[in-house]
Formats: C-alpha cells, sequence, structure tokens
C-alpha cells in the first residue's frame, strides 16, 4: 500500500508499525495459521473502522473471518499491553507523590492519585451488532473508561464496550 493509504487504513505509519511488529510478541503457533504481520494488521485496521470486525474479516487485504479476528485483537492487544505499555506508561512514585500533593493543595483531598471519568466515543453505525454500540444519547459508541493525572495525561484507556453497555458495567 501507498504510504497515505497505509496510514488511514491503520492509523500508523509503516515505520510505528514495523516498531510495534518488533515489540511485541507475536507468533504464529498463538491463532492457527496467521503470521504476526497480518495479527498485528488485522487489530489495527478492527480499531481503526471502530470495532467492525465482520467488515475487517470480509476486507480484501485480509480476509480473516469474524470470530478469528475477535481473538486475534485480544491477543494482539494483551501483548501490546504487555510488552508497549511499560515502555510508555510510566507512573513512577514520585509521579504518584506529585499528583497526590496536587490534589491536596488544590481540593483539600489526601491519596488521590488520578480521576476515573467515561465517555462516550461516536461510531458510525455497525453493520453487525448494531444494538450493542447504540447508546442512551441516541447515537452509536464505544462506551470507555479514562483514567488520568492532575496534568490531564492519560495514564489508561478501557474502550472493550459498545455504547449501549450502562456506565455502572464500564
Amino acid at each position: 500500500l501507498p504510504n497515505t493509504a497505509f496510514l488511514k487504513r491503520f492509523r500508523l505509519t509503516k515505520e510505528a508499525f514495523e516498531y510495534v511488529l518488533n515489540n511485541i510478541c507475536l507468533t504464529q503457533s498463538d491463532v492457527r495459521a496467521v503470521p504476526p504481520v497480518l495479527q498485528l494488521a488485522t487489530t489495527l485496521s478492527h480499531l481503526a473502522s471502530g470495532g467492525y470486525q465482520h467488515s475487517v474479516g470480509s476486507d480484501y487485504l485480509i480476509g480473516i473471518c469474524q470470530s478469528t479476528v475477535s481473538k486475534l485483537t485480544s491477543h494482539v492487544l494483551k501483548e501490546m499491553e504487555a510488552k508497549l505499555c511499560p515502555q510508555f506508561i510510566r507512573f513512577t512514585p514520585e509521579d504518584s507523590l506529585t499528583c497526590k500533593e496536587w490534589f491536596v493543595q488544590e481540593y483539600k483531598i489526601p491519596g488521590v492519585i488520578g480521576c476515573v471519568d467515561g465517555t462516550h466515543i461516536g461510531l458510525q453505525k455497525p453493520t453487525v451488532n448494531e444494538h450493542m454500540y447504540f447508546n442512551r444519547k441516541g447515537y452509536h459508541s464505544i462506551n470507555a473508561m479514562i483514567i488520568c493525572d492532575h496534568t490531564y495525561k492519560i495514564l489508561a484507556i478501557d474502550c472493550q464496550y459498545g455504547g449501549a453497555a450502562h456506565d455502572s458495567f464500564v
């Protein structure tokens, strides 16, 4: 694919794709007969398309069934979390102390090291399991939980649930 098409498709440059591929441990035995490069491409395409596993699976570049897309996505994300997050997401004791001190100084609340909130990330209407993404606000979305520190730096995100999931479930 040309660079612009690759970026639009996977939301990463070719160089970033190679970096991720080389820094996570994907083996062909994890999901039968799917090479590591295709495991990563499938996962990134799935995430870039807003979670439509069926459209990724029927894609002419990937062509993997929906259930395999689901398994691959779960597996690759676990590997990315285990291998990449420690490199880029760090919460040192100093960061924790700074955050605690800030919340005490600003709001007189002791022991706070981060804030949790939820948001709906809008999507186009999915073609599969549409009901799982239609939220109470009347549009299709992913119901995401986000944790940030006192400087609004995002420390963690969980966006595995469709918009129909109740906030207390996320």
